[in-house]
């Protein structure tokens, strides 16, 4: 080992083949989702969401409990399709519903704002702070009551569900009851207000011609006295006059009678409003009438149609198109059949006056011929059918006017109850039970985002394939914790799993097949105290054991790690940095150590510049020097991330393992750990995921036998005999 050391030149590399996809990525076959990982996120991490659950289901409990408890009253009402007519006139029902429009026209009836402001009105609730207390205008109260009343059709039915919420249970049932109150009493009001006008005109009517009748009567009275004549008023004179004026006078009357009727109803129909559900009151359910009727009703049943079509299609659908086209054709014919209708009613009303004049001045006619016959029996006879006229006319618009007045007072009813409401016992919201579970999970949810967001950004080591992921390299042996982990646990413990675990990682690191060529593994770690040299001294060990002549390099020059001992008992001992320095030869550095078939060479006296001096040449000779003399070469080297004596000295190993302990680097230091091995041109074998606490025991040492390692090279060397040697 005196002979000059020339400059080695690195190996040729040979290109490898391309191998299973665990070959490129260590990770591949790890599992996407890793239970064991799940769990323990779980474990550590469960009281973030189980706390914030509890919080807020306790707030919301006491919120809850703080807020105004509201009660729900409801009651149904059913609609008739018509009311009883005591009387042959046409009353007007609160609503006639015949047809699903006009139901909903009754729904939205009841919620219009007419009905809403006269509730309010009745029950004060303006007046009263409890109900709105935020509300200081009366359009505010009006929308609070808006927004606590549903009225709602039940679809296949007549029903009509009325459901009113408030903060008093007994207030809400008495909304209930008087919305479909004052839904009634605003009908009624209207029908009253049509049947007052027709009561007006007819009253009218009946005073013109009560007054009319009795003038006539006193004519007839006072003819009678002035005109003292026997039989004045008897049968006989000329018979078929007589049949012929009065069968013109009751012709007459009955012209008269009709011209009034059909009077009063051209004057309702001048106030008629389509819009109006009760504006038929007073009409006729016939001739021009009818056909407004009809229409009416069925542009209400296509309104509802289109309704239904409006839900299901848009505008420039065709069946949409259609709908509206045939609405408004159907508009179009109510306006037409409005002038229709009242062109025919004016024209029924001129032809019934005409034919009355005509009449008139065929009875004036008739009387004069009578009367040049009859004389005095003529004018008396006319006088009399003049006064029977009257009375006749008075007693026909007196009848129609005791009929009016009787049907305003019948107050007919379309509605009725079927539920009526009752005062609730229990609130219907706020539902403290229901809502606190519920804020209870929402928070728990965040929570478990929370924690999450935590273990993500967590770097820490948990696990094996966490190590995996960071480096990019497989595991080559785990050291379990427990037992003796300090020393040399191969030697001391052969039995345990410490040295199981050193034999397996033995056995990995093996090159395969046969091979004469000397093979260096360096152990490292990311930082100091995760156990790499405890791992280096007992793999030395374990091959020693397997029967290679093993070599040891200290090469941490900063402390004195495995070489303390050595230093100790060997001071001055030049060791690694004195053969760097060129103060020593190889054959001094190296000792022989109690172990048969391992040396050490110590690190020497600790020195500042050891990168620069692991740089030279001289190392990469010793170690092409000791495949003289050596099967196998472990290299102890300080850790990654403190100095880069670690990852000067991996471009001259065969291998790099890597020790990993769960007290040690996190994730991010793995992984720069792992690429300034792969950037300084080292070969990352794998990892030692070291299980054993971080800074147990101190770091492991040899003891040396003195002797030096000899000049004998290794092609004089038995490896099956080493008694020459050792």
């Amino acid at each position: 080992m005196n002979s000059p050391i020339p400059k080695p030149e690195p190996p040729p590399r040979r290109q490898a083949l391309p191998g299973p996809p665990s070959a490129a990525d260590p990770t591949f076959y790890l599992p996407k989702v890793e239970l064991p990982r799940l769990l323990g996120v779980i474990r550590r991490r469960a009281w973030i969401p189980l706390t914030l659950a509890i919080i807020a289901a306790a707030a919301a409990w006491v919120i809850l409990g703080r807020m105004p408890k509201y009660y729900v009253s409801s009651g149904s009402v059913y609609v008739s399709t018509g009311v009883a007519r005591l009387v042959d006139v046409e009353t007007v029902a609160v609503e006639e519903s015949k047809d699903l429009e006009q139901l909903l026209s009754v729904e939205q009836g009841m919620r219009s704002n007419l009905v809403l402001e006269r509730v309010i009105a009745r029950l004060k609730l303006q007046e009263d702070p409890t109900f709105a207390p935020g509300a200081t205008t009366p359009l505010q109260v009006l929308e609070t009551l808006a927004d606590r009343l549903v009225v709602e059709l039940r679809r296949g039915t007549r029903l009509i569900d009325i459901t009113v919420e408030d903060t008093d249970p007994a207030r809400a049932r008495l909304i209930v009851e008087v919305v479909k109150e004052e839904y009634e009493s605003l009908g009624l009001e209207r029908q009253d207000a049509l049947l007052e006008d027709m009561s007006r005109g007819l009253a009218e009517e009946e005073a013109r011609l009560r007054g009319k009748m009795e003038s006539d009567a006193a004519e007839v009275e006072r003819f009678r006295e002035e005109n003292p004549v026997p039989g004045l008023g008897a049968a006989d004179g000329v018979v078929a006059a007589r049949e012929t004026l009065g069968l013109l006078t009751n012709r007459l009357n009955e012209a008269k009678a009709a011209r009034i009727e059909l009077e009063a109803e051209r004057e309702a129909f001048a106030r008629f409003e389509p819009e109006d559900p009760n504006a038929l009151a007073g009409l006729r359910q016939g001739g021009p009438t009818a056909e407004v009727t009809t229409l009416i009703q069925s542009i209400r049943e296509k309104e509802l149609e289109f309704a239904a079509i409006k839900e299901r299609y848009l505008e420039k659908h065709p069946k949409h198109i259609e709908a509206t086209r045939e609405l408004e054709s159907l508009r179009k014919s109510l306006d037409a059949a409005l002038v229709t209708a009242g062109e025919a009613i004016e024209k029924s009303y001129r032809i019934a006056l005409d034919n009355e004049e005509k009449l008139a001045a065929e009875v004036a006619l008739a009387s004069t011929r009578a009367a040049d016959n009859e004389g005095l029996r003529a004018r008396f006879a006319d006088l009399e059918r003049r006064a029977t006229e009257s009375r006749g006319l008075h007693e026909q618009v007196a009848q129609r006017l005791r009929e009016t007045h009787l049907a305003g007072a019948v107050t007919p009813s379309a509605l009725s109850w079927r539920d009526a409401p009752l005062a609730p016992e229990n609130p219907s919201r706020p539902r403290k039970i229901l809502l606190a579970p519920v804020a209870g999970a929402l928070a728990m949810g965040l929570g478990i985002l929370i924690a999450g967001a935590l273990e993500l950004t967590d770097r820490r080591i948990r696990g094996v394939a966490s190590v995996m992921r960071a480096t990019g390299a497989p595991m080559l042996g785990r050291l379990p914790a427990g037992g003796e982990n300090a020393g040399l646990v191969v030697m001391s413990s052969p039995g345990s799993a410490v040295a199981e675990a050193f034999r397996r990682l033995r056995a990995i690191l093996s090159p395969p097949g046969p091979s004469g060529a000397m093979q260096t593994i360096l152990f490292t770690s990311s930082k100091r105290g995760e156990g790499a040299s405890f791992c280096a001294v007992n793999h030395a060990v374990s091959l020693a054991m397997e029967g290679h002549r093993t070599l040891l390099i200290d090469a941490d020059l900063r402390s004195p790690g495995i070489s303390r001992d050595h230093l100790r008992e060997r001071a001055g001992h030049l060791g690694l940095g004195g053969y760097l320095e060129g103060q020593a030869t190889a054959a001094d550095a190296c000792v022989r150590t109690a172990v048969p078939r391992l040396y050490l060479i110590s690190s020497g006296e600790l020195r500042g510049d050891a990168a620069d001096l692991l740089s030279r040449t001289r190392f990469p000779a010793l170690l092409d020097e000791a495949g003289n003399w050596f099967d196998r070469v472990v290299i102890d080297a300080p850790a990654l991330l403190e100095t880069s004596d670690a990852q000067v000295v991996s471009r001259y190993a065969n291998r790099t393992c890597l020790v990993v302990g769960p007290g040690g680097a996190d994730r991010a230091e793995l992984r720069e750990a792992a690429n300034m091995i792969r950037s300084a041109g080292g070969n990352l074998a794998g990892f030692v995921w070291n299980e054993r606490p971080a800074g147990r025991g101190p770091a492991p040492s040899l003891t040396v036998a003195r002797e030096a390692l000899g000049d004998t090279p290794r092609s004089g060397l038995s490896l099956k005999s080493e008694t020459s040697m050792d």
